[in-house]
């Protein structure tokens, strides 16, 4: 009896010890399941959970710069966004005055350094902005804006010499632009520039005034504009005027060359842009042959061997033409009314003046 109730109390420790070893493994199992992670037959993969994707953690320094940074309207601005990223893709955006927002502008992809060019033509001030979307993975988004103001284009006209009597014409024009808008004409006076005339443009954006400058002498002229919502203050290039006195025949001042017989005085002049450049004696018509009095022009010319027509001749009104002599001992006589209408000269002058006066040059015979 001891034997057996001995073999019974081993059993029931062995049945102890085994039940706990057993039962851990279903309990890994059940919290594997509880996890979702589940269990795998052997030769199986295990699955495991997804893990989270990394979030870019890098600002690029993006930069936008303007080259040159303020412009006259039509000049070409180059805009540079240094991104230090190659092959990236930024936006080019601007914004005006009359605009609320930006407007997109285009897309350029960066160069090995970095870097995206872009050419702009802003006809008033505007705004530039460029953005970069980032990639995912490693670069955040970023922007950057730059300003290009834009002054207007003014063009100014005035003569270069004009009689003290007379007014100058003067015509400016803006662009873009300002139908409507006032423009200031001003003079320099002791080295300042002083406001001297006030001008409206037209509907086409353009003024033309005749004024008198004043006295004898240089006189510089420019034209100014005030800045406005889309543009910066302008002004023109600075026209030097020559206020000259006039001469007894009111040449224009315009005129290259204009050959001017004084009957009276048995005097040939010729005058450039208003100044005289020679003045000749002359013989004239004679009594009953008279020099035709009027404006004419030279209408043939040609050289002469010698003879009564000297070494040149210059026709301007059938028969009469200006030449050479071979009586050059008339031109020391006064008065000197000898011709058949023609107007004499020395050889030499008529050489002079055969060299300043082609084909068309005005001639002017007055009493």
């Amino acid at each position: 009896m001891t034997g057996a109730r001995l073999g019974i109390v081993t059993s029931i420790l062995a049945a102890a010890l085994w039940l706990p070893a057993a039962a851990a493994p279903a309990q890994t199992a059940a919290a594997d399941r509880a996890a979702g992670l589940g269990g795998a037959a052997e030769g199986q993969a295990t699955v495991l959970a997804d893990e989270p994707t990394p979030s870019p953690t890098v600002a690029p320094a993006l930069t936008l710069t303007a080259r040159p940074a303020t412009i006259t309207a039509g000049d070409p601005v180059d805009l540079v966004a240094a991104l230090g990223i190659p092959g990236a893709t930024v936006r080019l955006s601007r914004k005006t005055a009359a605009h609320a927002d930006f407007v997109v502008v285009g897309l350029r992809t960066t160069d090995g350094k970095g870097v995206a060019r872009f050419r702009v033509l802003p006809r008033q001030t505007t705004a530039y902005r460029v953005e970069y979307e980032g990639d995912g993975l490693t670069w955040l988004p970023a922007s950057a804006e730059t300003l290009v103001p834009v002054r207007p284009r003014l063009t100014f006209s005035a003569p270069t010499r004009v009689y003290r009597d007379r007014a100058a014409r003067l015509a400016v024009t803006v662009r873009p632009a300002h139908p409507g808008a006032t423009v200031v004409v001003q003079r320099q006076v002791d080295g300042a520039w002083r406001d001297w005339r006030s001008v409206t443009l037209g509907a086409d954006s353009r003024a033309r005034v005749a004024r008198r400058i004043g006295p004898v002498g240089a006189v510089k002229l420019r034209v100014v504009m005030a800045a406005d919502a889309g543009h910066l203050a302008g002004r023109s290039g600075v026209r030097r005027v020559q206020v000259v006195k006039p001469n007894p025949y009111r040449v224009p001042l315009g005129a290259k060359g204009i050959i001017v017989v004084d009957i009276s005085e048995y005097t040939l002049r010729f005058y450039s842009y208003g100044r005289l450049l020679k003045a000749f004696p002359c013989v004239t018509g004679r009594p009953g042959l008279p020099t035709p009095i009027g404006r004419f022009k030279i209408y043939a010319r040609g050289m002469w061997p010698g003879g009564p027509y000297g070494s040149r001749i210059m026709s301007y009104h059938p028969p009469c033409a200006i030449h050479g002599t071979n009586e050059p001992h008339l031109l020391r006589r006064f008065p000197r009314n000898f011709s058949h209408g023609c107007t004499r000269l020395y050889n030499s002058h008529a050489i002079w003046l055969y060299d300043h006066a082609p084909l068309g040059t005005p001639v002017w015979n007055v009493p």
